[in-house]
């Protein structure tokens, strides 16, 4: 039981943080960073691979709200 409580409570902490990579990425062009193509381009990624790595560990159920979410944000009927 613990095992499956650390795969939830690990899964949710990478959702965060790609959260905050897609909330950054657009932000980071109007900061005074340098190359900030590449470290933008690398937070998407850490981003994108994180996402997956949080679907794996959250399971099926987690995938079906996510799409579900979604489906109704883009629906006609709002």
């Amino acid at each position: 039981m613990e095992k499956n409580i650390f795969k939830k409570t690990l899964g949710i902490i990478f959702m965060v943080i790609t959260i905050l990579c897609w909330v950054g990425a657009p932000i980071l062009p109007f900061t005074n960073i340098s190359n900030k193509a590449i470290v933008t381009t690398m937070v998407v990624i850490v981003g994108e691979v994180f996402f997956v790595s949080a679907i794996t560990l959250l399971g099926k159920e987690y995938w079906s709200k996510i799409k579900q979410w979604v489906k109704n944000l883009f629906s006609k009927e709002n």
